[in-house]
This record gives C-alpha cells, sequence and structure tokens, in this order.
C-alpha cells in the first residue's frame, strides 16, 4: 500500500467515524431534496388548490349589478356581499382575501352600452388559494363580458365574429421538464452546495484542525512526501464531495414523485441515466471544491476560524449561479469556462431531459480540472513551508 493510500484512508476513516461530523456534512444532501419538495408541494397546494373547491370572494356594490351577482352565484361560487367605504382596507386587514367592487354607476353605463370597469383587490405577496380564486374569478367576469358583448352585437344584427378579426394560437416548445424547473430554478444551486458542503468539515479537520489539535507536527515528520500528504487528504474530501452529491440526487430521486407537477401541465423525473450523467460532469467541480477548501483552510490557524473562512468561499463558487438565474444566462462555451456556473447549466439541460453538447462538457470538464490542479499545487507548495506549522 503506497503512501498517497494510507494518508487517503486515514482521513477518510476518521471522518467516517465522526457522526457528529458525517451529519453535518450530509445535512444538505439529506434534508435539502425533502425541504425543498416539501414547499413546493405546499405552494403547489396553495397557489392551485382542488378544482371542485368554490371561489371565494367578496363583493362590494352587489345590489349595483344584480344580474352580474345572479350569473356568479351560479357558478361554483362562495360570494360574501359587503357594504364599504374601504375596500381596500378589507384586504389589507386580512378581513377578506379578495374583494370584487363594483362602482355605483355600473347599471348607467350598462345601459347606455359603456365599459364598466370592475376592480379586483388582493395580496399578490401572500401564497395561498387567492391566486387560484382570482384567475378563476377574472374567467368567470370575462366569460360574462363576452355573453353580454355577443348577445348586443346580435341585437343590431352583427356578427359577433366582426369585434374579433384576429385571433392566436400558442404553441409552447418548452418541454414539460423545462417548465417544472422554471419552479425549481434553484435546483442546481442546491446541487452545487451539496457537493461544497460534503467536503466542507473534513477539509477543516485535516487542515486548520490537526494544527489546532497539535497533530499536524508528528504527521510532517513521517517518511510522507508533502505532495502525496495534500493529494491524500484533497482525495478524501473529494469522496465524501461525490457521496453528499449522490445522496442529494437519491433523496431527489425519491421526493420529486410528490410535487404534483401534473396538475400544472408538468413533468420531472429524475433518471439513473441523469443522476450518472449528472456524477459525470460534476467529478471535475468535486476535485475543484476539495482543493479549494483545502487551500482556504490551510490559512487558518483554528477551527472556528476556518469555519469562517470557508463559509464565504462556499459563497464565491455559488454567486455566479445566482446571477445566471438573475440574467438568464444561456448555455455558451464562454461560460462553460466558468467552474461551478457551467456545471450548473450543464446539470439544469440534463435535468430537463435536453441534450448536452460535447463541446460544451468537455470545455467545463477541462477548465475546471485545470483550475482543480492549479489550486491542488498551491495546496502542495502551501505544505512545504515551514510556516504551515504556525
Amino acid at each position: 500500500m503506497n503512501r498517497f493510500t494510507v494518508v487517503f484512508l486515514k482521513e477518510f476513516i476518521d471522518n467516517a467515524r465522526d457522526k457528529r461530523t458525517l451529519f453535518s456534512s450530509f445535512s444538505v444532501a439529506i434534508l435539502g431534496p425533502v425541504f425543498f419538495v416539501g414547499i413546493m408541494v405546499f405552494v403547489l397546494d396553495r397557489a392551485l388548490g382542488e378544482s371542485d373547491e368554490p371561489v371565494s370572494f367578496a363583493v362590494v356594490g352587489a345590489s349595483y349589478a344584480p344580474e352580474l351577482m345572479a350569473y356568479l352565484h351560479q357558478q361554483n361560487t362562495d360570494i360574501s356581499e359587503v357594504e364599504t367605504e374601504e375596500p381596500r382596507e378589507l384586504v389589507v386587514t386580512d378581513e377578506h382575501k379578495l374583494v370584487l367592487v363594483i362602482n355605483p354607476d355600473y347599471a348607467e353605463r350598462y345601459t347606455r352600452g359603456n365599459v364598466n370597469t370592475l376592480m379586483l383587490i388582493h395580496d399578490s405577496s401572500e401564497i395561498s388559494s387567492t391566486r387560484r380564486n382570482l384567475g378563476q374569478l377574472r374567467g368567470l367576469i370575462s366569460q360574462y363580458s363576452r355573453t353580454i358583448g355577443t348577445l348586443r352585437l346580435w341585437l343590431r344584427g352583427l356578427d359577433p365574429s366582426i369585434s374579433n378579426p384576429i385571433t392566436t394560437q400558442e404553441l409552447d416548445v418548452a418541454s414539460p421538464a423545462a417548465r417544472a424547473l422554471t419552479i425549481l430554478a434553484s435546483l442546481p444551486y442546491f446541487l452545487v452546495l451539496a457537493i461544497f458542503m460534503g467536503g466542507f468539515y473534513l477539509a477543516i479537520d485535516t487542515t486548520a484542525g490537526e494544527r489546532e489539535h497539535g497533530s499536524l507536527e508528528p504527521l510532517l515528520t513521517q517518511p510522507v512526501e508533502r505532495a502525496e500528504l495534500v493529494l491524500g487528504k484533497i482525495a478524501a474530501t473529494s469522496v465524501f464531495g461525490t457521496l453528499s452529491l449522490l445522496v442529494f440526487l437519491v433523496s431527489l430521486y425519491f421526493a420529486v414523485p410528490f410535487v404534483p407537477f401534473e396538475r400544472i401541465g408538468m413533468a420531472l423525473e429524475i433518471g439513473l441515466t441523469q443522476i450518472l450523467s449528472i456524477l459525470v460532469i460534476s467529478i471535475p467541480l468535486i476535485f475543484f471544491a476539495a482543493a479549494l477548501l483545502t487551500v482556504v483552510a490551510s490559512f487558518a490557524k483554528s477551527y472556528k476560524e476556518a469555519q469562517t473562512y470557508l463559509t464565504i468561499v462556499v459563497l464565491v463558487p455559488t454567486l455566479p449561479l445566482i446571477l445566471a438565474q438573475l440574467l438568464n444566462i444561456e448555455n455558451s462555451l464562454t461560460v462553460m469556462l466558468v467552474p461551478s456556473l457551467s456545471q450548473a447549466i450543464l446539470m439544469a439541460d440534463l435535468i430537463k431531459g435536453e441534450p448536452v453538447a460535447i463541446a460544451s462538457a468537455l470545455t467545463s470538464m477541462t477548465t475546471t480540472v485545470v483550475a482543480a490542479v492549479l489550486l491542488s499545487w498551491v495546496a502542495i507548495q502551501l505544505y512545504k513551508r515551514e510556516r504551515i506549522l504556525g
């Protein structure tokens, strides 16, 4: 057994024995998908509700439009008629979630054939069944308006289609999985975060932790080349990063079916092929993360100091992912030069079931491997300096 393998096994076994550290390393991988899917189920359930539930809303000025109210009462609705001079306050004070306001001159304008404007008051910042009620109520009023408009044209001996000379048809080329990923836009971010968190604590233990406990100096006196020592530590950190990503993907595989995407015409499946493809694409990023964590943690003199440094460092590779989502950055060879960002974009394509260009994948993997090698070289040079003990 060579010295590199001895160092690797020593660090791997030591970290695996520490149950608290092990749980902390895999916390994002285990709890992330469960929490993420749970939130999605809650949001979709609150926003969509059951299709047979009545549309619940309040009406101010119901007496001004008796025919409209009669039509709404015939539909699947739950209407509360209230009178107030400040209908906005009904929503602000949370007395009612959705309020329809009918103006006093509604009947007069209706008789003259003028356009009536009805106000719908709601709070869009609240995630609840109000969104479903708003959409359905808007549809009911629109349907009633079209019916009245058609009858008016017929009474005047005109073809109703004259008021609608141009129609449109929609063709959505996005796959159901692509539409689903717009809701789960932060999923690639969590995948990258799982990689970094998997090796987070091991990188600290093998560097600042050993320095703080006084075990680093005896280790450096052993007949082991500094390069073998550092690469063994990085390899052990990489293994835990890989395990963290794998656990995340497996957890996601079992959790995603619980999200009711079919209710909004979407679909998302995480299959074995996708899991394996994501793992292959992520291998360079795993080594890059392990090397980066090791380099930064080597500058810390204590465990707590290393935690502070690495918490900031983890944000650096994940920040481009957030910017990419905000700026809607698409796949290109230039983007593939950026570690973590390129992998996140390729992961998103794989989850959507879209083909990944070989050139993009090779560019991403090559540039990330080069960055990982450079960081590993920096870590080796740090361990060759006597200041590493101080």
